[in-house]
C-alpha cells in the first residue's frame, strides 16, 4: 500500500538589518499524515488498520452503520485506527468516503466492500481423454479464487483468476501416458467471501481392452455371476430389455487393470434359456460392445425340450392323418459335449445361435410359422470332435456319443447315422412327439472348432446335417455352416454351386440327373438353355437373366443361376432360385401338391425378400 502524508510548516521570521537577534523564534510547522487513501473489503466481516500521525487533534467523519472505526478521533500523536466492516449480505457493492480532519486540513479515505459472495459452478465432474491438453470450467464468481489440487496431481495446472463476474477456468493437462486413469480433486476457495467448492477431474489413458468373448453363461441355479476382462477404462451397462427381472446388475467397477461385473440372478425353473442382451458403453470414447447373458435351465441326458412349435394352421388338418403334416421341425442334437458343458449351457448356446441363424435367413424368416425347433440333450464322455486330418493335427480320436469326425482329407465329416436316428426317434417318442424323417431336419452340432460339415440326404427326403461348432471367422463360422448344410442341403435339397474339379463327366451327370428327377438339386442345370421347371418359371418372370458356368463341384458342363450365393461362397444369403425352391418345398412338404391354391411363382415373388 502507498503511504500518503500531508506536511504543513509555518515560519515566522524577523529580519533586522540582515541578521537575527537572540530573541528570534522558529516554530515547527504542523504535521498531518494518513497511511492509506482507500481500503477494500471482501463480502465477509473483516478488519484493517490505518495509521494516522498528526501534530494537532484529529477526527474521522462520514462513518456508515456497516463500518466500525476505533478510535474515530484523537489528540496529537501517532495512532493505529482499526476499521472493521460487517458482512455484506446485499447483492450490491458498498462504498463510502470517510473524511479525516486535522487542524484546517482533511484527507479522503474511500472504503469499498464487495457485494454478497458468489461462487456458482453448475458442472463439478469432468472427464478428459488421454491427449486432451485442457479442460474448461464455466463458473460465476465475484472474488479472486485460490486454486489447489489433491496431493501428487502434477499433471494439471491452474489458471490465474481475476475478480470478474462471468468467466471460464481453463486448466492445463499433460498427456496421460501412464496406461491408467488418473484423478484429482480441484479445490476452489474465495478468501474474501469464504465460499468454497470442489471439482473432480478424471483423465483417461489411451483406451486398451481385451474381451474374453461376447457371451456370458450361468447354470440354472446360479444366483451370482461375476465376469471380468482386461481393461483400463470404465463402461456403463444397459440391458436391452429394461423390464427384465431374472437378472440385475449388482456391481461394476474398474480395478487392478480389469473391468469387473457382478450380476444377481434368480433360479431358472423353466425349460428354455433365460437370455438378455446387454451393452457395455463408454459414450465419451465412442466404445460400445454388445453382449448376451444366458442362464441355463435344469437338464439331463436324454432331455427333450421343444423350444418352438410351428404356428401354421393346417387347412387340411381336419381331413385326417393321411394327408400328413404341412409343417416340420429342425431337431438339434449335440455330439462331443460333456455333462458339464450341457449343464452350463455351452451346448444350448450353440443351439440358440443355430435357431436364430435360421430364423433370420430368408426365406425361412418369412415362413417361420412353418417350422419349429426341438432340442435334444445327449452327453458324451469326452469333449471335442475326432479329426482324421493330419493337416489339423490328426489323427485325433475323441470318445463322443455319435462318433462325429472330420474326414482324413478336405472338410467333409462322418457320424454314426443309425445311432443318431435311433436317439432322435426314441427321444421324441418319449416326449409324445413324432419324428417324420422325410420332413424334419436333424442338425447334429458337433463340438469341433474348425470349418467343415456335411448333409446326409436320401432321395426319399431324409436330411441329417452335421455342423461343427466352428470358431473360424465369417463365412466359415458355425451359423453359416448351419444355414448351408441344414437350410440349403438337408431341407432345401439344394446342390452345391461351387466348383473344385474339372468338367462334369457322364457318370456324375447321370448321378445329378437322378436326383433332379425326384425334385432335388434343381438349383443347378446340366444345360445352359434348358432348365429345371422352377428355374424356367423364374426365367420367364424375368428374374434370372443370366447363367454362370460351374456348380456341383464341377467347373464345366454344369450351370448355376447367380455369380455367388450361400450354396457357393457362403458369404451371402440364398439366391432367388434357392429361395424359390425352399418356398416350394415348404408349400409341398406333404408330397401331394401345394397346400395353397395360389402357391405359384407369382405368390412367391409377392412375398420374396433378399437378405441384406
Amino acid at each position: 500500500m502507498k503511504n500518503k502524508f500531508l506536511y504543513v510548516m509555518f515560519i515566522w521570521a524577523a529580519l533586522f538589518n540582515g541578521a537575527c537577534s537572540d530573541d528570534d523564534k522558529v516554530e515547527s510547522g504542523a504535521t498531518f499524515e494518513v497511511s492509506e487513501d482507500s481500503l477494500r473489503f471482501g463480502s465477509l466481516a473483516a478488519e484493517q488498520v490505518v495509521k494516522i500521525s498528526a501534530s494537532q487533534p484529529w477526527k474521522i467523519t462520514g462513518i456508515p452503520e456497516w463500518l466500525s472505526v476505533i478510535p474515530a478521533a484523537g489528540d496529537a500523536g501517532e495512532f493505529e485506527v482499526k476499521i472493521a466492516a460487517l458482512d455484506n449480505t446485499n447483492e450490491e457493492e458498498r462504498k463510502v468516503r470517510l473524511v479525516v480532519e486535522s487542524g484546517g486540513d482533511s484527507w479522503n479515505l474511500t472504503v469499498y466492500q464487495l457485494e454478497k459472495g458468489v461462487l456458482e459452478i453448475d458442472k463439478k465432474e469432468f472427464v478428459a481423454l488421454y491427449n486432451n491438453s485442457s479442460i474448461t470450467v464455466p463458473y460465476r464468481a465475484n472474488g479472486t479464487l485460490e486454486i489447489s489440487f489433491s496431493e501428487g496431481a502434477d499433471w494439471i495446472s491452474a489458471p490465474k483468476t481475476k475478480v470478474v463476474t462471468d468467466q471460464k477456468l481453463v486448466f492445463g493437462l499433460t498427456e496421460n501416458t501412464s496406461g491408467i486413469i488418473r484423478q484429482t480433486d480441484v479445490y476452489l476457495n474465495d478468501p474474501q467471501s469464504g465460499l468454497k467448492d470442489t471439482l473432480y477431474v478424471t483423465q483417461y489413458p489411451k483406451a486398451a481392452w481385451k474381451l474374453n468373448g461376447d457371451k456370458l453363461f450361468a447354470k440354472y441355479n446360479t444366483i451370482e455371476l461375476a465376469s471380468e476382462f482386461e481393461c483400463n477404462v470404465p463402461f456403463d451397462i444397459t440391458f436391452e430389455d429394461s423390464t427384465v427381472t431374472w437378472v440385475k446388475l449388482k456391481e461394476k467397477k474398474l480395478e487392478d487393470g480389469k473391468f469387473k461385473m457382478i450380476f444377481t440372478l434368480t433360479e431358472n425353473a423353466g425349460e428354455a434359456f433365460n437370455r438378455v442382451n446387454l451393452t457395455l458403453n463408454n459414450e465419451l470414447l465412442g466404445l460400445s460392445f454388445p453382449m448376451s447373458l444366458s442362464q441355463m435351465y435344469k437338464t439331463y441326458d436324454g432331455h427333450t425340450v421343444i423350444w418352438k412349435k410351428p404356428t401354421y394352421r393346417d387347412p387340411f388338418g381336419e381331413a385326417g392323418a393321411t394327408l400328413g403334416k404341412l409343417t416340420f421341425n429342425f431337431i438339434l442334437i449335440g455330439d462331443g459335449f460333456t455333462k458339464e458343458e450341457i449343464e452350463t449351457g455351452v451346448y444350448d448356446q450353440y443351439c440358440q445361435e443355430a435357431m436364430e441363424g435360421m430364423e433370420s435367413l430368408e426365406p425361412f424368416k418369412t415362413y417361420s410359422e412353418r417350422f419349429g425347433f426341438i432340442l435334444l440333450h445327449a452327453e458324451s464322455q469326452e469333449s471335442g470332435c475326432t479329426d482324421k486330418n493330419s493337416t489339423h493335427g490328426g489323427p485325433i480320436t475323441v470318445n463322443t456319443r455319435f462318433k462325429c469326425a472330420y474326414d482324413e482329407f478336405g472338410t467333409g465329416m462322418s457320424c454314426d447315422f443309425d445311432a443318431i436316428i435311433n436317439f432322435v426317434t426314441e427321444s421324441l417318442k418319449n416326449e409324445g412327439e413324432e419324428y417324420v424323417a422325410t420332413k424334419d431336419v436333424v442338425i447334429v452340432v458337433a463340438n469341433g472348432k474348425r470349418y467343415g460339415g456335411v448333409a446326409n440326404l436320401t432321395k426319399s427326403g431324409i436330411g441329417v446335417a452335421i455342423c461343427p461348432a466352428s470358431q473360424e471367422a465369417f463365412p466359415n463360422n458355425f451359423v453359416q455352416i448351419v444355414r448351408h448344410e441344414a437350410g440349403g442341403h438337408a431341407f432345401g435339397k439344394l446342390a452345391d454351386e461351387y466348383s473344385f474339379g474339372g468338367p462334369i463327366d457322364q457318370m456324375n451327370a447321370n448321378y445329378l440327373k437322378s436326383w433332379q428327377e425326384v425334385g432335388m438339386y434343381q438349383n443347378v442345370s446340366l444345360s445352359s438353355t434348358e432348365f429345371p421347371a422352377p428355374w424356367q418359371e423364374l426365367k420367364d418372370a424375368g428374374k434370372l437373366p443370366n447363367v454362370y458356368v460351374g456348380g456341383f463341384s464341377c467347373s464345366g458342363g454344369v450351370w448355376r443361376s447367380s455369380e455367388n450365393s450361400l450354396m457357393k461362397g457362403m458369404d451371402e444369403g440364398f439366391n432367388i432360385l434357392s429361395r424359390y425352391l425352399i418356398y416350394l418345398r415348404m408349400k409341398n412338404i406333404r408330397g401331394e401338391g401345394m397346400d395353397f391354391p395360389n402357391a405359384s411363382v407369382g405368390d412367391f415373388l409377392k412375398r420374396d425378400k433378399a437378405d441384406k
